[in-house]
């Protein structure tokens, strides 16, 4: 992807889709270059646009799946969803005034400012993950009400509510508790982001559950994210190899029935090789 992105792509739905990409890998170096570049694009065209109205030329059509000001929403939040994943909040917040109200863009039309609607809701949304992600537990009662109120958000917001409490010590049990049903059906999520944002959800808890010392718990959610990134496929080698270096160094905690799902997943990561495992496995005992 590297090369991709210092070649000249002026196709804003192909960088779109390239951003949504890195994304689901979590590159996020990757992800901040290519909304740079999008950024540019879009201003670009944006001021192309606004001169040959000042000028009462005719305006040349702009092919593109959504309004300008999309791209423009777009190039801005996906940065700082970048920089909000390396831990950089501040930078995060700055992209978020950038797209929380985007009501000056001209030539807006029904569609376009749907768009602005839209964005003007997501950085309501993701300033309070910031907030609880920078350890302010006082929003937390308000940021659950928000989740409440719009269930669409509910998978990343408690996934930036695991995190939070992760870090920075706060109860969690209260807010999973009144979110139990709801929890218990993200595992039936088959679209790749949901399932993405689920595997870090249980990965989170596992994190959570660790520094409360209540391994056996922990290593549930371990078995599960493992089980999980398997399916994710080699995108997210990195966060298997993390989780089974959680397993290997709490292992002692694990009970037999977590030690035979352990062992299934791992041969189920070799299901390619010619060998059969489970007889070689008790011939070694």
């Amino acid at each position: 992807m590297d090369d991709l992105i210092h070649s000249d792509i002026t196709d804003l739905d192909t960088l779109v889709n390239m951003i949504k990409l890195s994304f689901s890998i979590m590159d996020g170096a990757n992800m901040i270059a290519l909304c740079d570049q999008l950024y540019s694009l879009v201003n670009q065209k944006y001021q192309e646009l606004q001169l040959y109205k000042a000028c009462q030329k005719p305006v040349q059509p702009i092919h593109t799946k959504r309004p300008l000001v999309y791209y423009y929403g777009y190039s801005h939040l996906m940065r700082g969803m970048a920089f909000q994943k390396q831990g950089k909040y501040e930078a995060a917040r700055d992209c978020i005034e950038k797209y929380a109200e985007l009501g000056w863009f001209n030539g807006l039309d029904p569609y376009g400012e749907a768009e602005v609607d839209y964005y003007r809701h997501a950085a309501r949304a993701n300033l309070y993950a910031l907030d609880i992600l920078s350890g302010r537990s006082d929003v937390l009662q308000e940021y659950v009400q928000f989740l409440r109120d719009n269930p669409e958000e509910l998978l990343p917001g408690l996934l930036s509510i695991v995190e939070g409490a992760a870090r920075h010590d706060y109860p969690l049990e209260r807010v999973l508790q009144s979110f139990a049903e709801q929890i218990e059906d993200f595992k039936y999520f088959e679209e790749p982001v949901n399932v993405s944002y689920y595997f870090r959800f249980c990965y989170q808890l596992a994190l959570y559950h660790i520094k409360l010392r209540q391994f056996t718990v922990a290593l549930d959610y371990i078995l599960q994210s493992l089980k999980l990134s398997d399916t994710l496929g080699m995108e997210h080698e990195h966060e298997f190899r993390k989780c089974t270096a959680i397993f290997e160094i709490f292992r002692s905690q694990a009970t037999a029935t977590q030690q035979d799902q352990y062992i299934t997943i791992l041969k189920g990561v070799l299901k390619d090789e010619k060998i059969d495992f489970t007889s070689a496995v008790a011939q070694s005992v």
